[in-house]
Protein backbone atom coordinates (compact mmCIF):
# COMPACT_ATOMS: atom_id res chain seq x y z
CA UNK A 1 0.00 0.00 0.00
CA UNK A 2 1.39 3.05 -0.94
CA UNK A 3 0.96 6.35 1.59
CA UNK A 4 0.09 9.72 -0.33
CA UNK A 5 2.16 12.74 1.10
CA UNK A 6 0.31 15.69 2.57
CA UNK A 7 1.40 18.83 1.31
CA UNK A 8 3.14 21.18 4.38
CA UNK A 9 0.32 23.13 5.56
CA UNK A 10 1.17 26.87 6.38
CA UNK A 11 -0.34 29.62 8.00
CA UNK A 12 0.82 33.39 7.87
CA UNK A 13 0.36 36.22 10.61
CA UNK A 14 1.23 39.43 9.30
CA UNK A 15 1.92 41.98 12.15
CA UNK A 16 1.55 45.01 10.48
CA UNK A 17 2.02 47.52 12.83
CA UNK A 18 5.60 45.79 12.99
CA UNK A 19 6.15 45.52 9.74
CA UNK A 20 4.76 48.80 8.50
CA UNK A 21 7.43 50.64 10.95
CA UNK A 22 10.50 48.23 9.74
CA UNK A 23 9.83 49.19 6.17
CA UNK A 24 9.75 53.25 7.19
CA UNK A 25 12.59 52.79 8.97
CA UNK A 26 14.92 50.51 6.78
CA UNK A 27 13.78 50.08 3.11
CA UNK A 28 12.70 52.87 0.24
CA UNK A 29 10.17 51.73 -2.25
CA UNK A 30 6.77 50.15 -2.06
CA UNK A 31 6.12 46.67 -0.36
CA UNK A 32 4.39 44.05 -2.62
CA UNK A 33 2.21 41.96 -0.59
CA UNK A 34 1.52 39.46 -3.17
CA UNK A 35 5.30 38.60 -3.08
CA UNK A 36 5.84 38.25 0.38
CA UNK A 37 2.83 36.07 0.67
CA UNK A 38 4.53 34.06 -2.05
CA UNK A 39 7.35 34.07 -0.56
CA UNK A 40 6.15 32.80 2.80
CA UNK A 41 4.17 30.32 1.70
CA UNK A 42 6.65 29.04 -0.96
CA UNK A 43 5.35 25.46 -2.42
CA UNK A 44 3.25 24.55 0.79
CA UNK A 45 -0.43 24.13 0.99
CA UNK A 46 -1.63 27.63 2.39
CA UNK A 47 -4.01 27.19 5.14
CA UNK A 48 -4.67 30.98 6.12
CA UNK A 49 -3.20 33.97 5.73
CA UNK A 50 -4.11 36.85 8.51
CA UNK A 51 -2.62 40.69 8.43
CA UNK A 52 -3.50 42.19 11.53
CA UNK A 53 -3.77 46.29 11.17
CA UNK A 54 -4.72 49.65 13.26
CA UNK A 55 -6.73 51.39 12.12
CA UNK A 56 -6.37 55.07 13.03
CA UNK A 57 -9.67 56.72 13.77
CA UNK A 58 -10.43 59.79 12.08
CA UNK A 59 -12.72 63.00 12.62
CA UNK A 60 -13.20 63.68 8.84
CA UNK A 61 -14.13 61.19 6.69
CA UNK A 62 -12.36 62.30 3.84
CA UNK A 63 -9.18 62.03 5.34
CA UNK A 64 -7.13 58.99 5.67
CA UNK A 65 -10.52 56.03 5.19
CA UNK A 66 -11.14 55.92 1.59
CA UNK A 67 -7.32 54.50 1.24
CA UNK A 68 -7.60 52.66 4.47
CA UNK A 69 -10.45 50.81 2.76
CA UNK A 70 -8.71 50.51 -0.31
CA UNK A 71 -5.76 49.23 1.48
CA UNK A 72 -8.02 46.57 2.91
CA UNK A 73 -9.31 45.71 -0.10
CA UNK A 74 -5.72 44.74 -1.84
CA UNK A 75 -4.76 42.75 0.88
CA UNK A 76 -8.35 40.60 0.52
CA UNK A 77 -6.97 40.69 -3.50
CA UNK A 78 -4.13 39.30 -2.97
CA UNK A 79 -5.19 36.28 -0.36
CA UNK A 80 -4.76 37.95 3.09
CA UNK A 81 -7.45 37.67 6.11
CA UNK A 82 -7.46 41.36 7.82
CA UNK A 83 -8.11 41.71 11.25
CA UNK A 84 -8.42 45.54 12.22
CA UNK A 85 -9.42 47.39 15.45
CA UNK A 86 -9.04 51.10 16.18
CA UNK A 87 -6.07 52.50 17.47
CA UNK A 88 -6.67 53.90 21.20
CA UNK A 89 -6.01 57.47 22.02
CA UNK A 90 -5.50 58.19 26.09
CA UNK A 91 -4.99 61.51 27.16
CA UNK A 92 -4.47 62.46 30.42
CA UNK A 93 -3.28 65.71 32.36
CA UNK A 94 -0.45 65.31 34.33
CA UNK A 95 0.12 67.08 38.34
CA UNK A 96 1.14 70.61 36.36
CA UNK A 97 -1.78 70.26 34.14
CA UNK A 98 -0.09 69.40 30.92
CA UNK A 99 -1.46 67.34 28.81
CA UNK A 100 -0.22 63.82 27.79
CA UNK A 101 -1.28 62.13 25.01
CA UNK A 102 -0.09 57.79 24.63
CA UNK A 103 -1.39 55.45 21.53
CA UNK A 104 -2.43 51.89 22.61
CA UNK A 105 -2.65 49.40 19.40
CA UNK A 106 -1.19 46.13 19.24
CA UNK A 107 -2.32 42.92 17.94
CA UNK A 108 0.25 40.86 19.95
CA UNK A 109 -2.06 39.03 22.38
CA UNK A 110 -4.66 38.45 19.25
CA UNK A 111 -2.06 37.18 16.73
CA UNK A 112 -1.04 35.02 19.51
CA UNK A 113 -4.52 33.22 20.13
CA UNK A 114 -4.71 32.85 16.55
CA UNK A 115 -1.98 30.85 16.28
CA UNK A 116 -3.58 28.99 19.33
CA UNK A 117 -6.71 28.24 17.69
CA UNK A 118 -4.86 27.23 14.28
CA UNK A 119 -2.26 24.59 16.04
CA UNK A 120 -3.99 21.14 15.31
CA UNK A 121 -4.33 22.57 11.39
CA UNK A 122 -1.08 23.65 11.16
CA UNK A 123 2.59 22.26 9.88
CA UNK A 124 4.12 25.65 9.54
CA UNK A 125 3.70 28.87 11.03
CA UNK A 126 5.31 31.93 9.55
CA UNK A 127 5.18 35.18 11.81
CA UNK A 128 6.46 38.24 9.89
CA UNK A 129 7.38 40.02 12.53
CA UNK A 130 10.45 40.98 14.88
CA UNK A 131 8.90 42.14 17.96
CA UNK A 132 10.46 39.82 20.74
CA UNK A 133 6.76 39.62 22.15
CA UNK A 134 6.16 36.32 20.11
CA UNK A 135 9.08 34.12 21.65
CA UNK A 136 6.77 32.93 24.53
CA UNK A 137 4.20 31.34 22.13
CA UNK A 138 6.77 30.03 19.50
CA UNK A 139 8.60 27.88 22.19
CA UNK A 140 5.27 26.56 23.38
CA UNK A 141 3.86 26.33 19.65
CA UNK A 142 7.38 24.09 18.87
CA UNK A 143 7.27 21.89 21.89
CA UNK A 144 4.22 21.50 22.82
CA UNK A 145 2.18 21.33 19.33
CA UNK A 146 5.22 20.25 16.85
CA UNK A 147 4.61 23.65 14.76
CA UNK A 148 8.01 24.93 13.08
CA UNK A 149 7.76 28.59 13.11
CA UNK A 150 9.35 30.58 11.00
CA UNK A 151 10.14 34.44 11.07
CA UNK A 152 9.82 37.37 8.18
CA UNK A 153 11.24 40.44 9.32
CA UNK A 154 14.23 43.04 8.88
CA UNK A 155 16.58 41.73 10.58
CA UNK A 156 18.59 45.00 11.42
CA UNK A 157 15.52 45.29 13.91
CA UNK A 158 14.20 41.68 14.68
CA UNK A 159 14.47 40.48 18.62
CA UNK A 160 17.32 38.38 18.98
CA UNK A 161 15.74 36.29 21.60
CA UNK A 162 13.12 35.46 18.74
CA UNK A 163 15.92 35.04 15.98
CA UNK A 164 17.47 32.35 18.53
CA UNK A 165 13.81 30.75 18.69
CA UNK A 166 12.64 30.30 15.65
CA UNK A 167 13.46 27.66 13.33
CA UNK A 168 14.40 29.43 10.23
CA UNK A 169 14.83 33.44 9.46
CA UNK A 170 13.92 35.36 5.84
CA UNK A 171 15.38 39.26 6.43
CA UNK A 172 12.85 41.33 4.23
CA UNK A 173 16.00 42.28 1.98
CA UNK A 174 16.65 38.88 0.94
CA UNK A 175 13.12 37.84 -0.85
CA UNK A 176 13.73 39.22 -4.79
CA UNK A 177 11.28 41.47 -6.05
CA UNK A 178 9.89 42.57 -2.21
CA UNK A 179 10.06 46.28 -3.09
CA UNK A 180 9.24 48.74 -5.85
CA UNK A 181 10.12 51.49 -6.53
CA UNK A 182 8.51 54.63 -5.29
CA UNK A 183 6.30 56.21 -8.18
CA UNK A 184 5.82 59.55 -8.41
CA UNK A 185 2.25 60.98 -9.50
CA UNK A 186 2.40 64.22 -11.76
CA UNK A 187 -0.73 66.09 -12.34
CA UNK A 188 -0.95 68.45 -15.01
CA UNK A 189 -3.20 71.60 -14.58
CA UNK A 190 -4.93 73.00 -17.85
CA UNK A 191 -5.98 76.71 -17.61
CA UNK A 192 -8.40 77.67 -20.07
CA UNK A 193 -8.81 81.27 -20.19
Amino acid sequence: MQRREQAERVAVFVDGANLYHSIKNYYKGVLDYGRLLSAAVGERKLLRATFYIVEKQETDEAQGTPSARSFVFNLNKFGYKVRSKPLIVHETLNAEGERTVSHKGDWDIGIVVDMMRLSGHADTYVLVSGDGDYVEAVEYLQSEKGIRVEVISAAQCTSQALLDACDQHTDLADIPDLFRKKTVSVHHSVVIS
